[in-house]
């Protein structure tokens, strides 16, 4: 009789065997998720904190930096096109354009009804760009100068690691992308309708993994910065952006974006 029991308990409260094994298996990948997503955070903030360090001790160019310099410059920079495309890429993080970037993309969250997104895209960006600033003032490492290095703009006011515009790119553009694959479904309507905003959705991840992946040669082939800053300003900027693709899911679950009602 026990054992009747037992098995029934499931089916008395509404629920399935098959909903039950289902919830659980769901839990443990949560867990698991969880976890991984902790070691991931840890890893990153080692790794940036091992480099500052290192960094701190020696401000000049590590072992790499100038060879890996010197071999890209020497690469693009005596073919202008594609020198001012690569370059062009480092324009829109400059304080002011990378400022109206934001705005006019969170306007256009809000605008969407897409409050959660416009949220998250600001944290991520002024977390980012905050970490950026205080690892800067503490490093305070010289900008590249010498060792045969082209320098396209001399910059006095602000230090070189880590690299600021990558700490962005990793941040907000890399969740930009995150919410791309994870939020921005089609529309419902018309086929036609739902092909145009795949087209366009596509092309909006281009650009945002153009950005991502060229903003840090672009920053080198100005010689702005040693790509060692660069890595800094990588794993700097995904930390913020793995904190915010793992909370991002759980806020979305409890406060889930209001529908339309059908007219």
């Amino acid at each position: 009789m026990t054992t009747t029991s037992k098995t029934r308990a499931p089916a008395e409260r509404g629920v399935s065997p098959t909903s039950a094994r289902r919830q659980g298996g769901q839990g443990a990948l949560g867990t698991r998720g969880h976890g991984v997503f902790l070691a991931a955070e840890v890893l990153l903030a080692v790794l940036v904190a091992a480099l500052a360090v290192a960094v701190k001790g020696h401000p000049g160019p590590l072992p790499g930096d100038v060879g890996a310099t010197l071999d890209l410059q020497h690469a693009l920079l005596p073919h202008q096109a594609l020198t001012a495309l690569v370059d062009s890429v480092s324009t829109i993080n400059w304080p002011q354009p990378s400022a109206v970037a934001l705005v006019a993309i969170v306007l256009v969250l809000l605008v969407s009804r897409r409050w959660l997104d416009a949220l998250f895209g600001v944290l991520t960006a002024v977390l980012g760009d905050l970490s950026s600033y205080l690892l800067n003032e503490v490093v305070q490492r010289p900008r590249p100068n010498g060792y045969g290095v082209h320098v396209l703009r001399h910059i006095t006011n602000y230090f070189s690691f880590p690299s600021g515009h990558v700490v962005h790119a990793f941040a907000f553009f890399g969740f930009l992308l995150f919410l791309s694959v994870r939020s921005w479904s089609l529309p419902a309507g018309r086929l036609r309708s739902a092909q145009v905003w795949s087209w366009a959705l596509w092309a909006i991840r281009v650009v945002l993994i153009a950005l991502i992946v060229l903003m840090g040669p672009s920053r080198v082939l100005e010689g702005e910065h040693w790509p060692s800053d660069v890595v800094g300003g990588a794993l700097t900027g995904a930390f913020w952006l793995v904190l915010g693709a793992h909370l991002y899911p759980w806020a979305q679950r409890r406060w889930p974006r209001p529908r339309h009602r059908p007219s």
